[in-house]
């Protein structure tokens, strides 16, 4: 019995231990070669697309840094920071309907002159709209007040799209490119679809000149978008974003239903829904989930549009969502009025990478592992990493994916999840077969414990012996076998004193 108990204990330790054994090289699906300088202590890199899509994990818990001995290095994982943005400042702006300017013009255009603090005034009656190709705008103070990021066109037009270009200068003779659009404004059962933002590139000019180029339009208002000093980094931030282009959705079994995949943890924060066909217009809700059949969550809603104006074509800007690491994606589109129509719709997911610094310990080469989704994020703080050392941190770059080399003394990593399967299932028999053993052992001690004969015997046995005893206490009673039934149930009951010692005969005689 000992025994047995401690071969299914010694079962036990070893499910446990090879369930909760630490995984190395080996264990992770991908490897990455890291390209880096010699002679830094720490290296930064910022994860590519290859490594998010070989990821198991949404919280990229399965990656990690080996060394040349395949030991794994400390690292921190950091998402790349929103940068603080201050709400922008809206400054009126005046604007002045020009003439096409004439060749080799210098100096102010036709009808406007500069005054002294740098002022614009009309000298002119605005020309006709067949005139009209120019808007010169006067930004005013707000050009010192910070980085004019933008330009909101208020069109008094109710059905209006065409293209804008946007000049700056500061001098009305020098002037540079500042930023292009495609306006749109449209009545659409019963709202309105607008798109009226130019987005400028961050030129400190007072001056900024509109060239319309399919047709000016009739103007309500014009406003400038001024944001304050610092702002740059949050430009810089959005040039960082990568995007996943190319991404096919497949339709639902439900009229204006797709659903798409990310396939990978990426932290989505944009996503760009290109529809099939031109000249349509329908509101859509976007949802999302982590895993197949989970809940699905509402994350976005929007108008899709894809407008065509001649050589025009206007679309829904991309929406904007917090950062998102589900992999699978919902769009319903109101079928109402025939949805997107026939065609394939297309997604672009855009997300800002993270950042991935680790200590240079030991030798080279050193290699980024991830693909195993039983493994636990052993990350660290960046500052509890760098712990205030004042080496400077190098930037490393992540190469093409490596082909890991077969290991002798251990399963290869295709055949590893198998091999393991077939420990865990040997251990169980093995364990199973010992309680097997254990309960085999306990019946038969139960048994020995349990007068001779089978339950059958012992049932007869007893019938048997009830008739024997009642014959015997008639014998010792001297009654006659011939008497009659009352006079043996008188003898019978007159020495019932002298039954269990019958009985008792009967048993040391047997």
């Amino acid at each position: 019995m000992k025994h047995l108990l401690k071969v299914t204990g010694w079962c036990a330790a070893l499910v446990c231990a090879w369930t909760a054994a630490p995984a190395w090289a080996e264990d992770f699906a991908r490897h990455f070669a890291l390209q880096l300088d010699d002679g830094a202590a720490y290296y930064s890199v910022r994860l590519p697309a290859a490594v998010y899509a070989a990821s198991q994990r949404n919280d990229l818990g399965d990656v990690r840094v080996f060394n040349g001995a395949g030991e794994p290095v400390p690292y921190s994982l950091e998402g790349l920071r929103e940068p603080a943005r201050t709400p922008p400042t809206l400054r009126p702006a005046r604007w002045f309907p020009l003439r096409p300017a004439a060749a080799g013009q210098a100096g102010a255009p036709l009808g406007v002159t500069i005054a002294a603090d740098g002022s614009l005034r009309a000298t002119a009656a605005p020309p006709g709209r067949a005139q009209h190709d120019t808007d010169l705008i006067d930004a005013g103070q707000a050009s010192h007040e910070g980085r004019a990021s933008a330009l909101l066109i208020h069109l008094r037009d109710d059905n209006y799209q065409g293209r804008v270009s946007v000049e700056s200068s500061d001098d009305l003779r020098n002037w540079q490119p500042a930023g292009d659009a495609q306006l749109l404004k449209v009545s659409y059962n019963g709202s309105t679809l607008s798109q009226d933002r130019i987005e400028l590139n961050g030129a400190h000019a007072r001056y900024l000149r509109l060239r319309w180029l399919d047709g000016a339009p009739y103007l309500e208002s014009i406003d400038v978008e001024v944001q304050a000093a610092g702002a740059g980094r949050a430009q810089l931030a959005d040039s960082q974003r990568e995007w996943r282009e190319g991404i096919v959705a497949r339709a639902g079994p439900k009229a204006g239903e797709y659903f798409f995949s990310t396939s990978g943890p990426f932290p989505v924060d944009r996503l760009r829904l290109n529809l099939p066909q031109p000249n349509t217009v329908a509101p859509a809700v976007v949802y999302s989930r982590g895993e197949l059949g989970g809940a699905w969550r509402e994350v976005s809603n929007a108008t899709l549009f894809r407008l065509h104006n001649g050589d025009v074509e206007q679309n829904n800007p991309s929406l904007q969502l917090p950062p998102d690491t589900d992999r699978h994606w919902r769009v319903v589109v109101d079928a109402r009025n025939g949805g997107l129509g026939s065609g394939v719709l297309t997604v672009a997911a855009g997300w800002r990478p993270a950042t991935l610094t680790f200590v240079a310990r030991g030798s080279a080469p050193f290699t980024l592992g991830v693909g195993n989704a039983s493994a636990v994020s052993t990350a660290v703080g960046r500052d509890e990493l760098l712990m205030d050392a004042s080496s400077a941190i190098a930037t490393a770059r992540v190469g093409e994916p490596l082909a890991l080399a077969p290991n002798a003394n251990a399963p290869s990593p295709a055949n590893a999840d198998a091999y393991r399967r077939y420990v865990l299932w040997a251990a169980l028999l093995l364990a199973v077969g010992s309680l097997a053993a254990i309960a085999w052992r306990l019946a038969r001690s139960v048994s020995h414990r349990v007068p001779a004969g089978d339950a059958a015997a012992s049932a007869s046995g007893a019938m048997a012996g009830g008739l024997a005893t009642t014959a015997a206490a008639a014998t010792d009673l001297n009654v006659p076998a011939s008497a009659s039934p009352q006079d043996n149930a008188n003898a019978v009951s007159g020495g019932a004193g002298h039954a269990p010692e019958a009985g008792h005969r009967r048993e040391s005689n047997d």
